[in-house]
């Protein structure tokens, strides 16, 4: 992750103003968060593709797979800020999240197992920083099919995440081999995406309270009707059956689409 760090740092930026620039109802503010969604999947498809490159004794297997799922999320997450959706979308989405959250369920094993006879407090807080990531990941993985259960499973994470954020800050320096080691200091070494995971999960979750205690106002785009994106919602929280194959959004735009078209030429 260190070579793209700067990379990361931009588009954690840019992410932050297109949100804010949507928030504020400025049209390009979805299309900077959809962009940076996409560089966010090409820079992961490098990594991925330079991992495949090594040789066999070079090669980490599961870093090669966990850039590869970071790359697909990446991408559906731009397909879905401009409500581009297809087939089985959600079950891909879904069986990646999961992917994903075994891999770092593999991590945390071997971290704790590391850390365990080293500094108990340590190896404690790395479940607990590991067990967000699980449980986010997990979180994500639901919202297609119970968004009830999903919300929870949020929650729990960002309880998690936020307690081992109290505990680094109460207890800064921690023994291990010798050396003053802090919380913060031990992820920052961490090999991975953990901490991108980290700060997208921090922001997507800030977001999302703020939003629904009235401090934050709703995503704002113009090139879609609300009762679109509403429906849209719907569907992919499967909080909506299908008609003749066809979900309610995608049969309400077919109408808008020809009403526009009506109009246009009765314009003319």
């Amino acid at each position: 992750m260190t070579r793209y760090n700067s990379i990361f740092y931009l588009l954690f930026i840019l992410l932050v103003m297109g949100t804010f620039a949507s928030m504020a109802q400025n049209s390009y503010g979805l299309k900077i968060m959809g962009g940076v969604a996409f560089v966010f999947g090409l820079v992961f498809l490098i990594e991925f593709l330079s991992g495949l490159r090594r040789k066999n004794e070079e090669k980490n297997t599961y870093a090669v797979i966990e850039a590869a799922c970071l790359f697909i999320l990446s991408v559906l997450f731009g397909l879905r800020v401009f409500y581009i959706r297809f087939p089985y979308v959600e079950l891909l989405f879904s069986a990646v999240a999961i992917i994903l959250a075994l891999i770092y369920l593999r991590i945390l094993i071997h971290r704790f197992r590391h850390f365990q006879h080293r500094n108990n407090f340590l190896s404690l807080l790395v479940v607990i920083y590991h067990g967000s990531i699980i449980l986010f990941l997990g979180s994500l993985a639901l919202v297609p099919f119970t968004p009830n259960v999903a919300e929870w499973t949020g929650v729990t994470a960002l309880i998690l995440l936020l307690g081992f954020m109290v505990a680094a800050l109460f207890k800064r320096n921690l023994l291990v081999d010798g050396e003053n080691v802090s919380a913060f200091k031990m992820v920052r070494r961490f090999k991975g995406h953990s901490l991108i995971i980290v700060f997208l999960f921090l922001l997507f979750s800030l977001y999302v309270g703020f939003n629904r205690i009235g401090i934050l106002p709703d995503i704002y785009s113009d090139e879609f009707p609300r009762a679109y994106i509403k429906l849209a919602d719907q569907a992919a929280s499967r909080n909506q059956k299908t008609v003749d194959g066809k979900y309610k959004y995608q049969e309400f735009m077919d109408r808008y689409q020809q009403f526009l078209k009506r109009h246009n030429s009765k314009g003319r």
